[in-house]
């Protein structure tokens, strides 16, 4: 079976759950109790599935066991839409031959490419669900809290957790995810998240997660200048990306992404001064844009104090309503 996947990720801080729970119960729902779910990922040494931006896992809850092949996609912001591909398998064991062949790049020998797979990481974790009816779509809203664990040959085994909602659209329009994600983005304590959860067990694989090693990385420094004359979603997708890298890299403890932000916002500012048809949209942004500035304006630059400035900052309700609106202004644009 085969399907588009539109999501949104959001990260959220263990005390702000009780809250967002809350306010997922007042929509009309069908609930699901806490499921234990786990997931084996694989790869083969020389990261080939990675290198075509796929991604391989084996999902096991109750006793069945479904095999799923996400292929390229695309991320804007934290919304992101793949094609996924899922079989149902008798055992956790993989057949690569189940998935349709179109799927693969040309001359691809599977039965070489399944005898060179091997486990990378997996995931444990608790699901909870809601599936939300929203405008006039249907949402699942799902929370999950866990842990990734990897064995790495070179630092031994490394775990992540997982504490975050997702938002995905089941039937509908990709904006009323935006809408009532920013309902819940009323209240501090969640983020926007790039990362999916592949992509983050591959960086304890590699070494490079926030908890592990971030203090000998760099971040690419943000231009001073965007090229203006380029189409607005163009600008758009642009400035959320370099939000999202320079948000990333200040959590993970590096102070040049808070003066990448606050490039950022100066370009935030620019372009709604540039534009001149009336949208709510650019109301709610001028609204924030001036709290977003005094709030990175007032964490300090210490290293000691840099991460938990960065938490408060990036966690805050108003950070996620103002890429929120932008994510809103993009999606604009492809109507």
């Amino acid at each position: 079976m085969s399907s588009v996947e539109i999501e949104l990720k959001l990260s959220v801080k263990p005390d702000a759950i009780p809250a967002v729970r809350q306010q997922l119960f007042q929509f009309p729902h069908d609930y699901t109790s806490p499921q234990h779910l786990t997931n084996i990922y694989f790869e083969t040494a020389d990261n080939q599935l990675r290198r075509w931006d796929m991604g391989l896992r084996i999902r096991g809850f109750d006793g069945r066991y479904e095999m799923t092949m996400k292929t390229a996609g695309k991320v804007l912001g934290g919304l992101h839409q793949r094609p996924e591909f899922n079989v149902p398998l008798p055992h956790p064991e993989l057949d690569l031959a189940r998935f349709p062949s179109h799927i693969w790049p040309e001359n691809t020998d599977l039965a070489y490419l399944q005898a060179q797979l091997n486990k990378l990481f997996s995931t444990d974790f608790n699901r909870e669900k809601w599936l939300i009816t929203y405008g006039e779509s249907e949402i699942e809203v799902v929370l999950d809290q866990g842990t990734i664990f990897s064995a790495n040959k070179d630092s031994g085994s490394q775990t992540s957790l997982i504490c975050e909602f997702e938002l995905e659209l089941k039937n509908g329009n990709v904006t009323d995810i935006l809408s009532l994600a920013n309902k819940l983005a009323s209240q501090s304590g969640l983020r926007l998240a790039n990362k999916s959860k592949a992509a983050r067990g591959y960086a304890l694989v590699h070494g490079s997660s926030h908890k592990n090693g971030s203090s000998h990385k760099t971040l690419p420094r943000v231009p001073d200048e965007l090229e203006w004359q380029q189409p607005l979603s163009v600008l758009l997708t642009e400035i959320l990306a370099q939000w999202q890298e320079q948000e990333e890299g200040w959590l993970a403890g590096l102070p040049e992404g808070k003066m990448g932000l606050v490039q950022v916002l100066q370009w935030v500012t620019k372009l709604t001064e540039r534009q001149t048809e009336h949208l709510p949209i650019l109301d709610s942004l001028a609204n924030l844009l001036p709290e977003l500035k005094v709030a990175l304006n007032m964490s300090t630059a210490t290293w000691s104090e840099n991460c938990s400035d960065a938490e408060t900052v990036c966690y805050s309700a108003s950070w996620l309503q103002c890429k929120l609106a932008l994510m809103q202004w993009l999606m604009a644009q492809h109507r």
